[in-house]
């Protein structure tokens, strides 16, 4: 059972409050329940910050105000890109200052002191469990020790979006489910040639590499799975090999420069390819409404499609993963309504009517088969988003590529894209196996400090 499972994980001390609950029935704090009565909580204030696109501000807004009207809770809330959100969450933690609530996404490793685990409110049904699933739950546990260090968000995946119009433009076969770093260059070599554009404008450097020493052989993984350590031998070709390839499609014109990228940031709805300039685009699956909705707005249908592979039968080195959760504060002084607030934004089929999966595909079976069933909601677009996640998830090498992201990897992740990837297309190496080694040697440089 999914409770004795959580229990077990329970630090004593939580073990020793279970009497306490023991009187609540099971799914008592349904929020979808017919008859259910929300909390008063009127006069109290709630902090909450998160990161996205203009999209995801307009949704969250909207549940938010929801979650007032049901409540009488007044939120406080302030939302950032990706990049800058790190930067206010880094200076709201030093000032010991953060929010009640706030966005977390894999590397939740790095901020763990700042995290009050929900085991209690999980435990006790404050935070109702009963439609979701031990493994959805488990997107979110720390494995060392068992807290749970928040609610997923959702489930998502990286992928590629791309424009079959170009493709069709090109003359080049669509991604296929196992398509190869070489079809993916070939294509891409070809749009290039035909257009005059970059293929592809925006890349997950970091991710890329790390993916292709999953990629190259059964086995294989950059870190290990409770991100308690590196997993990788020290076997630098697979990073090689991606180095050599992405450097020399930029150096011809058919990746985009790092200017162009930088530029674009990791605003997803201002890429190239929203606007026809541009074929295919790596993203997060649940990006691909934001994205689609501006290309729409030019009359562009976007697909999905994989991450290309090393090998069309080997290793695919994705995986279905938590796309963020949302955390309480440690220093929350109101637990009680933050884990309440969790429970609605996580559980509630009325206010995911209104996120619709933006985040990534619903943790809550209940809410996700309320979605699907609704037609204006589970429109062309979000049919593409549940299928990529389906088949991705049924990869059988989905379940050995998903460490948790150790505090060193922020760090690790950034070198490697601005002093290698980015050097070695400056000429700062003699070769990509140079590269390579070296930033083999500062990943573990880097490691031993944390």
């Amino acid at each position: 059972m999914k409770k004795t499972i959580i229990a077990l994980l329970l630090v004593a001390a939580m073990l020793c409050a279970m009497p306490a609950f023991a009187e609540k029935a099971e799914g008592w704090n349904n929020v979808n329940a017919e008859g259910y009565q929300f909390p008063d909580y009127s006069g109290k204030t709630l902090s909450l910050m998160w990161w996205g696109s203009d999209t995801r501000a307009r949704m969250t807004e909207e549940v938010i105000h929801l979650w007032e009207e049901k409540t009488g809770a007044t939120v406080e809330f302030e939302y950032y890109d990706g990049g800058t959100y790190w930067t206010q969450f880094q200076a709201k933690m030093a000032a010991n200052d953060l929010p009640d609530v706030f966005q977390m996404g894999n590397n939740w490793l790095t901020y763990y002191d700042t995290i009050e685990p929900l085991n209690a409110w999980i435990e006790d049904g404050t935070i109702d469990t009963t439609a979701i699933s031990e493994a959805m739950l488990a997107t979110t546990i720390n494995q060392a020790n068992g807290d749970v260090t928040g609610m997923s968000n959702g489930t998502n995946a990286r992928c590629f979006a791309y424009n079959p119009a170009i493709f069709d433009e090109a003359g080049v076969p669509y991604p296929t489910d196992n398509w190869t770093w070489d079809d993916f260059a070939a294509a891409a070599r070809k749009i290039h040639e035909t257009t005059g554009n970059p293929a592809i404008t925006t890349l997950e450097y970091n991710s890329l590499a790390f993916s292709t020493v999953t990629q190259w052989k059964e086995g294989y993984n950059f870190y290990a799975m409770d991100g308690s350590d590196f997993a990788f031998n020290g076997d630098t070709e697979p990073l090689a090999y991606i180095f050599e390839l992405l450097t020399t499609l930029q150096q011809e014109g058919v990746i985009a420069d790092y200017g162009i990228q930088n530029e674009i940031g990791q605003n997803i709805e201002a890429d190239w390819i929203a606007f026809g300039d541009a074929a295919m685009v790596m993203l997060s699956s649940n990006q691909f409404q934001a994205l689609s909705n501006v290309a729409a707005e030019s009359g562009i249908t976007l697909e999905l499609a994989t991450i290309p592979r090393v090998h069309a039968d080997g290793q695919s080195g994705m995986v279905v993963r938590s796309s963020q959760e949302m955390s309480m504060w440690k220093g929350c002084e109101d637990k009680e309504m933050a884990a309440n607030f969790l429970n609605f934004f996580v559980n509630s089929i009325e206010a995911n009517r209104i996120l619709n999966c933006e985040r990534g595909v619903s943790i809550n079976s209940d809410v996700l088969a309320a979605l699907k069933a609704d037609t204006e909601l589970t429109n062309e677009v979000t049919a593409k988003v549940y299928t990529i996640i389906d088949l991705i998830g049924s990869m059988p090498d989905a379940a050995n590529s998903s460490p948790a992201e150790p505090a060193a990897n922020e760090e690790i992740s950034d070198v490697l894209k601005k002093t290698y990837f980015q050097g070695l297309a400056e000429g700062k190496f003699a070769s990509a196996q140079e590269a390579a080694d070296k930033f083999w040697a500062e990943a573990q440089e880097i490691w031993a400090k944390f």
